[in-house]
C-alpha cells in the first residue's frame, strides 16, 4: 500500500527522502571525481612539459640563479631542470632559509603565460644534510 508521499517504480517504493538522497550521492560522485582529478598534481621535471601543461605542477630542478625580489616584492630567481632548461620562478613567499645551499628545487604551482615564468604556490627546497659523509 502507498501512501501520497511515495512514488511507486517496479513494486520498490521510493519516498522523497530516498530521492534526496540518492541525489546528494550523485553529486558527490560527480564532484569527488573531477576534485579528484584536479586534486593530484602532475610531477614533471621539464620546463616545456611545466609551460604547455597549463595546470598546477610540481616542478623539480637545480638553482639557476641566487635570486632577487622584483619591483612587486616577490621573490624571483631563475630554475634549471635536468634538461638545462631555465626558467623564471616568482613566489609570493619571502626567500627560503639556506637557499643558497640547495641542492635541487620543486616549485609547486602553474607557468604563467603573462608573467612568462612560473608562479610557485610553494617552494620546497633541499639543502645538503649535516648528517651526509663529508669528503675529508
Amino acid at each position: 500500500m502507498s501512501t501520497a508521499n511515495e512514488t511507486v517504480t517496479g513494486g520498490f517504493a521510493l519516498k522523497p527522502l530516498h530521492i534526496v538522497g540518492m541525489g546528494i550521492i550523485m553529486l558527490a560522485v560527480v564532484f569527488g571525481a573531477f576534485g579528484v582529478q584536479d586534486g593530484f598534481r602532475s610531477y614533471t621535471t621539464s620546463v616545456v612539459e611545466a609551460s604547455e601543461s597549463g595546470r598546477h605542477v610540481q616542478l623539480a630542478g637545480f638553482l639557476g640563479s641566487l635570486g632577487e625580489y622584483d619591483e612587486q616584492g616577490r621573490w624571483t630567481f631563475m630554475l634549471q631542470d635536468e634538461n638545462g632548461k631555465m626558467v623564471k620562478v616568482i613566489s609570493d613567499d619571502p626567500r627560503p632559509a639556506n637557499f643558497e645551499q640547495a641542492i635541487s628545487i620543486v616549485a609547486i604551482g602553474r607557468y604563467d603565460e603573462i608573467e612568462g615564468a612560473f608562479v610557485a604556490d610553494d617552494l620546497l627546497v633541499k639543502c645538503p644534510s649535516k648528517y651526509q659523509e663529508t669528503a675529508s
